[in-house]
């Protein structure tokens, strides 16, 4: 008999999650995109606190 494996739990388990954002130059243009990468993931981050999305 083949063992039953579990591919899914349903359990919901806390994840840590990071962003990664970067700018590509020190144009002063540039420090606004970082701002709003930022801005982007932490309300992303802060609105789904069940990693739904």
């Amino acid at each position: 008999m083949i063992p039953k494996t579990i591919l899914f739990s349903h359990e919901q388990e806390k994840l840590r999650v990071a962003a990664y954002c970067r700018v590509s130059t020190n144009h002063p243009e540039q420090l606004g995109s970082l701002e709003i990468q930022k801005s982007y993931f932490e309300t992303m981050i802060r609105e789904n606190p069940n990693g739904s999305l």
